[in-house]
């Protein structure tokens, strides 16, 4: 019997889950049918028992939107000067866009590195120099990726891909601070080694797209919406506050 009951334990938890869930769905529901400020001042005191940051609280649908706006305004200038300064180097190995992650500056390996390798080319000095210029005011945390193919590497520097993308963004960061006045706290560095690709691996092309450093900007609200989260697991999990995680990872030589 002691085993039998044993197996039905995970009914306590499921019960509680279904529990929660329909008091989530009474709450949505009853909250469509309020008035506008009656509905912000629901969803506040719903979210100051969560342990939502008060600052957090407080922020309002139009607020939220105003600060979007702003911060997307605010990355696509940044995009705008640095392709301005970009055409002053033909075939800079510098890509620009804004993703889901923010702005990406996206640095091509080849251009770059030497193959295998995570000094910088001396060559590639000058532009680099112009994308430091180009972000050295920027408030926002900035987060530099190491990528590469999936070719494996094994030398005397590099035991495999995840060291070789993880120097490379190492060798970008030190770069950048060393010439900008960005507060350190503001950086960090990670390497996916071949995990997160662009590009096709079965082609030249598409390795060359995969080999890369990416200077992730991301808007300010998300990291917000980050803090959030934290907050309301520090509180639940009575944990000490975490660092963020930053992988460790290599890449291949270049082909």
């Amino acid at each position: 019997m002691a085993h039998g009951a044993g197996n039905e334990r995970w009914l306590i938890s499921y019960a509680d889950f279904i529990t929660l869930l329909l008091a989530v769905f009474a709450f949505m529901y009853s909250s469509a049918n309020m008035k506008a400020r009656a509905r912000e001042e629901a969803f506040r005191s719903v979210a100051r028992h969560l342990g939502f940051n008060e600052a957090v609280v407080h922020i309002s649908e139009g607020e939220m939107r105003n600060s979007i706006e702003s911060e997307l305004d605010n990355l696509n200038r940044i995009k705008n000067e640095l392709q301005a300064k970009l055409e002053r180097y033909r075939g800079s190995g510098v890509t620009v866009t804004l993703d889901s992650r923010g702005l990406v500056i996206s640095l091509a390996a080849a251009r770059f590195f030497p193959s295998g390798q995570a000094s910088i080319n001396p060559s590639q000095v000058p532009v680099l120099d112009a994308v430091a210029e180009a972000i050295a005011n920027v408030q926002n945390p900035i987060r530099i990726e190491g990528h590469t193919d999936s070719v494996p590497i094994s030398n005397e520097h590099f035991k495999d891909n995840w060291d070789l993308s993880t120097a490379r963004a190492a060798e970008v960061l030190r770069y950048v601070s060393e010439k900008t006045a960005l507060d350190p706290a503001q950086l960090s560095a990670a390497g996916y080694g071949p995990y997160h690709p662009i590009g096709d691996n079965l082609s030249d092309e598409g390795r060359a797209l995969n080999r890369r450093v990416d200077i992730v900007i991301p808007p300010v609200f998300r990291e917000l919406n980050r803090q959030v989260a934290l907050d309301i697991y520090h509180r639940t999990s009575q944990s000490q506050p975490l660092d963020p995680v930053t992988a460790s990872g290599q890449e291949a030589p270049e082909r």
